[in-house]
């Protein structure tokens, strides 16, 4: 349980802000020439009061959260049987991932899709459905190549037996949703759903699905030829007030044989390996409950020191 405890200098580093339930929107800094003034943790920890009747499923999408992302943080709650009245950490804050930072990256075993705003400073966020070990959601740098309002849904032959039709119009029952940008990898897309409580988690046949009242944001600020990068990081390392962060997932396709050999290769390739306790990174390891924990501290001005202790 000690990683929960590492939630603690979280909340009181974020308490500060301001933030509507379900925000989308941050401010961020990726690149400083002091290492201390890089910002790249986003969000912030929020608290919620239980109300009759309410779900994980019910919390996580108030709060612009895919169900798996609060389920894992509380994985020891019932996430049907709630009781009236009592308060939920919800951890709204991610590690915004490292890329080029052109335009949208959706990191796959986050579940989460990042649209990035270059001259405002600014990166938008969003729960997804990815593709299951099966159907997995191809990885790599494509470009939005088609977009489409009430679409209708032809069918692949592979699941056309489930629908007993190979064309769905356009409509409520359209699990396609109501807008679709379709992707220069054919068949694959971004788009919404008929069922948004299949939001947050591994179950497509490789899209990238999103809540109906998120793609409805998102659809009009993508425009054809917009960069998509789908990438693969179930460690992120990020930076907050000069202290360093990591945020661990599952591995949902089992490409990552050592996830602390992976962790370090992250660190390492970031310059930062020196300056992380790795028995807090083993922690969050084990856990792996895709919260952001602080792990060390950045060097002030770029000058070298080294932390006094480290394993």
């Amino acid at each position: 349980m000690r990683v929960k405890h590492l939630i603690i200098p979280v909340l009181l580093l974020f308490a500060a802000a301001d933030f509507s339930h379900a925000q989308t929107d941050y401010q961020y800094t990726p690149a400083a020439k002091d290492p201390s003034k890089k910002m790249t943790v986003i969000g912030r920890m929020q608290v919620h009061t239980v109300k009759a009747g309410e779900t994980l499923l019910d919390i996580a999408r108030h709060y612009g959260m895919g169900f798996s992302e609060l389920k894992a943080y509380h994985s020891e709650m019932d996430p049907w049987l709630l009781e009236e009245g009592s308060q939920l950490q919800v951890p709204s804050l991610w590690i915004v991932p490292e890329s080029k930072h052109r335009a949208i990256v959706v990191n796959v075993p986050e579940m989460r899709l990042y649209r990035f705003h270059a001259k405002k400073g600014t990166v938008s966020t969003y729960p997804v459905t990815v593709g299951e070990e099966e159907t997995q959601t191809p990885l790599g740098i494509f470009r939005v190549v088609d977009r489409e309002v009430d679409p209708e849904w032809n069918i692949p032959n592979k699941l056309q037996y489930k629908y007993k039709k190979k064309i769905i119009p356009a409509g409520d029952d359209n699990p396609i949703g109501k807008y679709w940008l379709g992707l220069s990898v054919r068949g694959y897309g971004i788009h919404g759903t008929d069922n948004p409580w299949s939001v947050g988690r591994i179950l497509s046949n490789g899209c990238i699905r999103l809540y109906p009242e998120d793609i409805e944001k998102l659809f009009p600020d993508v425009a054809k030829g917009t960069v998509v990068e789908i990438v693969y990081d179930p460690v992120k390392f990020g930076y907050r007030g000069g202290v360093i962060f990591v945020e661990v997932h599952e591995d949902p396709y089992g490409f990552i044989e050592d996830m602390e050999q992976q962790a370090r290769s992250v660190a390492k390739s970031r310059g930062i390996e020196e300056y992380v306790d790795w028995e807090k990174v083993d922690e969050a390891i084990e856990w792996k409950n895709g919260v952001p924990v602080p792990v060390g501290t950045l060097p002030k001005g770029g000058d070298g020191k080294r932390p006094s202790s480290r394993r």
